[in-house]
């Protein structure tokens, strides 16, 4: 089963609607409290002005009428009043350039994200035969990273990593990619490269820097059997043993020239009795009770199987949070 995870989102209608959303939250920014600045401004020195005039007002009836006191008490205000609207203008100066970071903020990611899409687009392109993988990943990736609690900065990272994984794959030869049969070790020593190539690749663009870890790691096993460092448990970014399940689970399902596909059923049962041993045993339990919300009797059944089993390194409290 590793082999076939190592050879080879939900889909893209996802993605469009979420740049949509984006561009929508940021014209109504532009219509709409991109002007309050102005108007706010406007109003506040008018209502400055109408309160010194008051208070000077009110400070020169207290007093006694003297050239004297009638000065001070305008150097006095006056001075309280240039203070308080240079403040505010400050303050609102500020606010509108902390609106504008964060409209171009929003602008780069949109623009990430439409060049990502042409990335992976063309990837699939080169290997037809796994088109579509990438989108796949990032939705159950992303799925297993919500049920173990990861922080919103963590699932991005982990979102662009699942679409960016096989961007290594570009350096490996297309006719090892596509070859109906099982590879022979020159073919796969290059294979086992592509993970090196796509983190060289990521690594490169400071914002992907992150999701370039991870990628580097996705083939990396819990019990160290895996490559190309031979990292073991904790070792392994957590992101990244989330990943390796997404992405051996697409994997299996998915049609390959080398292999038979497995149903959903059949790769599910892969999946968990590989736990503890290629597969984190946390992560197998949030893939099990995925599988289990997901519906379908017939997995369910699968997965209450093999809770019972005590599959190879995984523990009975692992286990019991399977359903």
């Amino acid at each position: 089963m590793s082999k076939d995870g190592h050879r080879h989102i939900y889909g893209t209608e996802s993605l469009h609607e979420d740049v949509e959303w984006r561009a929508q939250v940021s014209a109504r920014r532009l219509d709409g409290s991109g002007s309050a600045p102005k108007r706010l401004d406007k109003w506040l020195w008018l209502v400055g002005v109408i309160t010194t005039v008051a208070s000077i007002t009110v400070l020169l009836m207290a007093l006694e009428p003297s050239a004297f006191n009638y000065l001070a008490a305008f150097v006095l205000l006056g001075s309280m009043g240039l203070l308080a609207f240079t403040s505010a203008s400050r303050a609102l100066s500020f606010s509108a350039r902390y609106e504008e970071s964060v409209l171009y903020a929003e602008k780069v990611q949109r623009s990430y994200r439409s060049l990502r899409q042409v990335v992976t687009t063309a990837m699939d392109l080169r290997d037809d035969v796994t088109g579509g993988h990438s989108d796949r990943v990032v939705g159950l990736s992303l799925e297993l990273g919500h049920r173990l609690g990861l922080v919103e900065e963590r699932l991005h990272h982990l979102e662009w990593a699942a679409f960016l994984h096989d961007i290594g794959k570009v350096r490996v030869d297309e006719g090892i990619l596509t070859k109906p049969g099982p590879l022979d070790a020159g073919e796969w020593g290059e294979m086992q490269q592509h993970p090196y190539f796509s983190h060289s690749i990521l690594r490169q663009v400071e914002y992907l820097r992150e999701a370039a870890e991870i990628v580097y790691c996705h083939h990396e096993r819990y019990d160290g059997m895996g490559y190309p460092r031979g990292l073991r448990g904790a070792e392994i970014p957590l992101e990244a043993r989330i990943f390796s399940v997404a992405d051996a689970y697409d994997a299996m399902v998915s049609p390959r020239p080398y292999r038979q596909t497995l149903n959903h059923e059949q790769a599910v049962q892969e999946i968990l009795r590989h736990g503890g041993t290629q597969f984190d045993p946390q992560v197998v339990a949030a893939f099990a009770k995925w599988v289990v919300s997901a519906g379908g009797e017939s997995a369910r059944s699968v997965v209450e199987e093999e809770a019972e089993r005590l599959p190879l390194g995984l523990p009975q409290p692992d286990r019991a949070r399977w359903t």
